[in-house]
């Protein structure tokens, strides 16, 4: 059994909305405003300039950084491994008023927190929150729990 999901899923389908029109536009500044000199307005910065070369890279490091694999033996996230006979692995949910909440989550109410924990000591080694619906949370929890 190896089973792979992404921690920030909610973060990455957000950034892949926005992503093409920031692509597109940034390299439209790039051609027509500072090459070739067709637009009157030529604004300068990274967004503007370099938005087709910095936000697929911003992305492909969001999803490799919260790349989860479940095997029978270990769960790694990003390049560290956690041997599942050296770790427990607990999902919490959080509770959050509405004045704690992000802006892009007003309307949801429960917050999911993957904590791993060592079973010698008790020590918590990982905790990270899990930016995903409530039902991909329950196939990760199901997963951690097999």
């Amino acid at each position: 059994m190896k089973q792979t999901f992404n921690l920030s899923k909610s973060t990455l389908i957000f950034y892949s909305v926005i992503a093409p029109f920031i692509i597109v536009g940034s390299f439209y500044n790039l051609v027509y405003g500072l090459i070739l000199g067709k637009t009157s307005i030529v604004r300068i910065g990274a967004w503007s300039l370099l938005g087709f070369v910095v936000l697929p890279l911003m992305l492909i490091a969001t999803y490799l950084r919260n790349k989860c694999v479940v095997t029978d033996g270990y769960v790694r996230i990003h390049k560290k491994e956690f041997p599942r006979s050296e770790y427990d692995f607990t999902i919490t949910d959080r509770f959050l008023s509405i004045k704690d909440r992000p802006l892009f989550s007003m309307f949801r109410k429960t917050f999911h927190i993957l904590t791993i924990t060592q079973k010698t000591d008790g020590s918590v080694v990982f905790e990270q929150d899990l930016e995903t619906s409530s039902a991909y949370t329950e196939k990760i929890r199901s997963a951690l729990r097999a």
